[in-house]
């Protein structure tokens, strides 16, 4: 599946680029994130789209923007691909892991127990 995601202007000498990135919590507790593309005018600041390619329903997504000044608002926000292909967004990365396994449950029962997926 594919997220496409349309980002506002922005103060390009307070903010980072935009950024997207699926995120696997199987390696690391923290999540390994692998980062999708963003199209837009990153010198000034422009409107844009971020894109994220290869992601199933129940994955684990999150997207951001570093902000110079304060580095504290610069947190990512988590969300969980939803079955109508929106985000659910969750408070956190623990909360995003939580969800991601509610997903998890139902899809294995369709396969049935010891088919592999």
């Amino acid at each position: 599946m594919r997220i496409e995601h349309e980002t506002s202007s922005y103060n390009e000498r307070r903010y980072g680029r935009p950024w997207i990135a699926q995120v696997d919590c199987t390696k690391k507790a923290g999540g390994e994130f692998t980062f999708g593309q963003w199209i837009g005018d990153y010198r000034n600041g422009g409107e844009g789209l971020l894109i994220l390619d290869g992601i199933n329903l129940g994955d684990i997504y999150a997207r951001g923007q570093k902000d110079f000044r304060k580095p504290r608002n610069s947190a990512p926000t988590y969300h969980i691909l939803g079955a109508d292909g929106k985000g659910i967004k969750c408070s956190s990365i623990v909360e995003a892991r939580k969800v991601s396994a509610a997903y998890a449950v139902p899809l294995m029962q369709e396969v049935g127990e010891g088919e592999g997926i």
